[in-house]
């Protein structure tokens, strides 16, 4: 049964370097990021952290958030190859929700085995929910398979991030999937931007913080347009891009 994180009454106002930290080490863990589309940039940035200590990351994007141009211009601000770090970043698409559910609870898994990678990243998992033409009993149904798949991804030493926009839809029934899928995250953060356009981040359910040191801050130059589009159904490796290199629909 997949549990309930334990509440935090106050959320906590954290560095971004602390969730950065805490999600890569130790292994084993499924953790929700949420809020405007700052998320996206933020995550990504936690995924080239990843990457610089020689990890593989495994992305399934169901909202096309997908940057290729971030990794690279981290790369290139840390005087690193920006090809090295592409190769070593996946991708796949889902564009409704039994492709997410396939991509999550059958591929994902398997695919991490074969890359021999214990990071994994899922993006707009509930956008594809939404849509009317599968009944709220069914996406409710897909719903607590793919988060019994996350649990089995976590007890075997995976950390899945899961990064979704805040979400109010209609119609409101529907709202009740988020809170469904918090149910089944070791912690939840939320990305707030102040008055002032800075990002600010709560943990708002979880386990007790431990002491890190805070890492570098993120950055959100990045436009969420620019997003790859892969496929859906198989997870790729993303190609190398030069600088003069643009995203296409053919990869």
């Amino acid at each position: 049964m997949v549990g309930r994180p334990v509440t935090i009454q106050t959320p906590v106002s954290v560095p971004a370097g602390t969730l950065t930290q805490s999600f890569t080490k130790p292994p084993g863990k499924v953790y929700l990021l949420y809020g405007d589309d700052r998320v996206f940039p933020l995550s990504l940035t936690m995924a080239a952290h990843a990457m610089t200590t020689g990890s593989s990351v495994a992305v399934v994007d169901g909202c096309n958030q997908f940057n290729v141009h971030l990794i690279s211009r981290f790369a290139r601000e840390r005087k690193m190859n920006p090809d090295k770090l592409l190769r070593q970043i996946f991708i796949s698409r889902g564009f409704t929700c039994y492709q997410m559910e396939q991509a999550v609870t059958n591929r994902l898994p398997a695919f991490l085995r074969t890359i021999h990678s214990s990071t994994a990243m899922v993006f707009g998992l509930l956008d594809t929910f939404f849509d009317e033409q599968a009944s709220l009993r069914e996406v409710q149904q897909i719903l607590q398979r793919v988060l019994v798949s996350l649990n089995t991804l976590k007890t075997n030493g995976v950390s899945v991030l899961v990064v979704c926009h805040s979400y109010n839809v209609l119609p409101e029934e529907r709202n009740r999937l988020f809170a469904t899928l918090k149910t089944g995250m070791d912690r939840v953060y939320r990305l707030e931007v102040d008055e002032e356009n800075r990002s600010k981040l709560f943990l708002e359910e979880g386990r007790p913080l431990a002491t890190v040191k805070r890492l570098d801050s993120f950055t959100t130059r990045c436009s969420h347009s620019e997003g790859v589009p892969l496929p859906a159904g198989r997870l790729k490796n993303l190609p190398v891009l030069s600088d003069s290199s643009r995203p296409s629909n053919n990869y």
